[in-house]
C-alpha cells in the first residue's frame, strides 16, 4: 500500500477549502480569485446552479464576508442526510479549523469501481451546500483569496508549523498527483492534523492504495 498526493477541484469534482475571517491581502489582484471574501461570494452568485439553500448562504457571505461555522454545518448536514438517503454512509471528520471531511469506507475509493457512489455524491453536493463548502474552505485555508492553490497550500502548511520556512512550491509540487511507485521519504508528514486541515480545506487528498 502507498499513499499519493491528489489536487480535486471542489466545485468540479465535488468530491471533497486558519482563520476564519477575511484579511487583507499583500498579493496583487490578478493573482488571486477575487479582490475579498465579499467579492468572491458575489462572483459565485453569477452562477445558476446553486442550490436554493446554497444561494441564500452565498448571498448572506456577499454582504458579511464570511459564512458562519453554523451556516456551514448545517450544509454538512444536508449533505450527509443526502447521501444516507441514497445509502451511502461515509466518514464524517471534522478538522481543525471547522472545515469536515468526508470519506468512504475504505477501500471502496481505492477500487474506483463503484461509479454510482460518485454520481450520488455529486448530486449531493450539487443540491445541498456545494458552493458553500467551496467558499468556506477558502475562507478557512486560503483568506487572501490565492489563485495558486500550491501556493496557498504551502503558506498554510507553513503556519501551521508543519514545514519550514524555506519549503517552496516546487517542492511540494514533487508530491501532486499520482506516482507509479511508492513515496518513501515525504517532505512532511500528510498524516499530521495539521497537514490534513491544510491539504482537504483547499481540495487536495491525500488517497491510499492498497496494493
Amino acid at each position: 500500500a502507498w499513499t499519493n498526493l491528489q489536487a480535486f477541484s471542489v466545485l468540479t469534482l465535488f468530491a471533497l477549502i486558519t482563520s476564519g475571517c477575511a484579511v487583507p491581502s499583500t498579493a496583487p489582484e490578478d493573482q488571486r480569485l477575487a479582490p475579498s471574501l465579499k467579492a468572491y461570494a458575489q462572483q459565485q452568485l453569477a452562477h445558476d446552479d446553486l442550490s436554493d439553500w446554497d444561494r441564500a448562504v452565498i448571498e448572506k457571505a456577499s454582504q458579511t464576508g464570511t459564512v458562519s461555522q453554523a451556516d456551514y454545518d448545517e450544509g454538512t448536514d444536508n449533505f450527509e442526510a443526502c447521501l444516507n438517503a441514497a445509502g451511502l454512509h461515509w466518514t464524517r471528520t471534522r478538522l481543525l479549523n471547522g472545515v469536515v471531511e468526508f470519506q468512504p469506507p475504505p477501500g471502496s475509493a481505492a477500487t474506483g469501481s463503484d461509479d454510482n457512489a460518485a454520481m450520488i455524491q455529486a448530486q449531493c453536493y450539487q443540491s445541498t451546500y456545494a458552493y458553500t463548502q467551496d467558499f468556506f474552505g477558502l475562507q478557512q485555508a486560503n483568506p487572501e483569496l490565492l489563485a495558486d492553490f500550491s501556493l496557498a497550500a504551502v503558506n498554510c502548511l507553513k503556519k501551521a508549523g508543519v514545514v519550514d520556512d524555506d519549503f517552496t512550491t516546487d517542492d511540494f509540487g514533487k508530491v501532486i498527483g499520482a506516482h507509479d511507485s511508492p513515496i518513501t521519504d515525504w517532505p512532511f508528514d500528510v498524516a499530521d492534523p495539521r497537514a490534513q486541515t491544510c491539504l482537504y480545506s483547499l481540495g487536495y487528498a491525500v488517497v491510499t492504495d492498497a496494493k
